[in-house]
């Protein structure tokens, strides 16, 4: 199995792939996460949306996965609209 390290790694080459990996891996965790935060599934949904946008378009922006979240949610808790 490959490292988030590595799958990031192969995001910044464009490799869809990759992000699909990532996706597979986090998806259901970070829709459980942000059910506790938003009532919402489009909100939920539009969230996830641009979590794994991000990562796709800036993937040396943060780390790992973790900074995505948190700055995604950081934006629903400020905005109180949906990201997207």
């Amino acid at each position: 199995m490959r490292t988030d390290e590595e799958l990031f790694q192969q995001i910044e080459l464009k490799n869809r792939y990759a992000l699909e990996l990532l996706y597979d891996r986090y998806e259901k965790s970070l829709y459980l996460l942000l059910t506790r935060m938003l009532s919402d599934e489009r909100r939920i949904q539009l969230t996830l949306k641009q979590i794994f946008h991000d990562i796709w378009t800036n993937p040396k922006r943060y780390a790992s996965i973790h900074g995505y979240l948190i700055s995604a949610v950081k934006q629903v808790r400020s905005q109180r609209e949906p990201v997207g």
